[in-house]
């Protein structure tokens, strides 16, 4: 079999991998290709064109992360060439190498404030399958504690739920997003599946400045708006009037917002003033349980 026939056969593999690089995942949660097929021209031709030209692939292009992706690519290529008057490492690979690597001690002092492209793709194997791109800054967590700063594993599931069963709640509908952080999935609604309006708001005008950044990077800023709500605010009217005073909302979403206990009377006094004001509205909240009687306490306070 030709060497673009065994990778046609392996495209879901560099699909996958593909993905997870996009999304900026530790280089040791990803599966990288097998040696004997990673040593394949048409492999190396086609992991640089999808991750690492600069040209077209912007996110992975440069930077610290980068430079570890590519590292362990080598490594692994210089284990699998057995015969190097056979096999060689592609030009373009070990040219973008020595590129991140002049660049890394300098990237390195900025990381941890730099904001970064971070592509995430709904887990739908299809090559349409949905992308969003939002700028992140994780590292800010060790050093300020900013949890807006990042996408949360509970947004990537409700993600997924929402683009595959449950596509209808948002389909035509006005979606409010409650603790929307860096607004993945407010952009998600917007640019993938249907939503005719979406209301970004968040405690932090900060955040939100990087949301609407996003929504402007996914090209939706015109259905996608932002307007700061701190949970348990008396002038709700207001916010909602500055986000857009003849919409009625459908859909209230929120990801990862059951964290601190002392936080549920005042998330559970908005959504109380957001029901009397949309009685028909629904309410889809996800979060990741770290522990069972921080969800049972907010289950019995509503």
């Amino acid at each position: 079999m030709t060497g673009e026939g065994v990778l046609e056969g392996n495209q879901l593999q560099l699909e996958i991998f593909r993905r997870k690089c996009m999304q900026m995942l530790d280089p040791d949660d990803i599966n990288f290709p097998m040696e004997w097929f990673l040593k394949l021209p048409a492999t190396q031709t086609w992991i640089y064109d999808n991750l690492f030209d600069s040209q077209t692939v912007p996110n992975l292009s440069y930077g610290p992360y980068a430079f570890r992706i590519l590292k362990r690519l080598i490594s692994g290529l210089e284990a699998a060439i057995e015969d190097p008057e056979e096999d060689e490492i592609s030009d373009n690979l070990v040219n973008c190498f020595a590129e991140l690597l002049v660049q890394k001690s300098t990237d390195e002092i900025d990381c941890v404030q730099e904001k970064r492209p971070v592509t995430y793709t709904i887990p739908i194997i299809a090559e349409d399958a949905p992308t969003v791109t939002v700028l992140e800054a994780p590292n800010l967590l060790s050093s300020k504690g900013d949890t807006g700063n990042r996408t949360w594993d509970a947004a990537l599931f409700l993600a997924t739920f929402l683009s595959s069963t449950g596509r209808h709640f948002v389909q035509d509908k006005s979606v409010l997003e409650l603790g929307a952080g860096l607004g993945f999935l407010s952009i998600l609604c917007g640019k993938h599946l249907g939503a005719k309006h979406v209301l970004v708001t968040d405690a932090s005008e900060a955040v939100l400045e990087i949301a609407w950044q996003n929504a402007e990077l996914n090209s939706v800023e015109d259905i996608v708006k932002t307007a700061v709500l701190e949970w348990g605010a008396p002038d709700i009217d207001d916010i909602l009037r500055d986000g857009c005073s003849s919409v009625s909302y459908d859909l209230i979403l929120g990801s990862d917002m059951l964290y601190e206990p002392r936080d549920f009377p005042a998330l559970i006094s908005t959504l109380q003033d957001l029901l009397s004001r949309y009685p028909k509205t629904q309410v889809l909240i996800s979060s990741a349980i770290r522990r069972e009687e921080t969800i049972e306490s907010f289950l019995l306070a509503c």
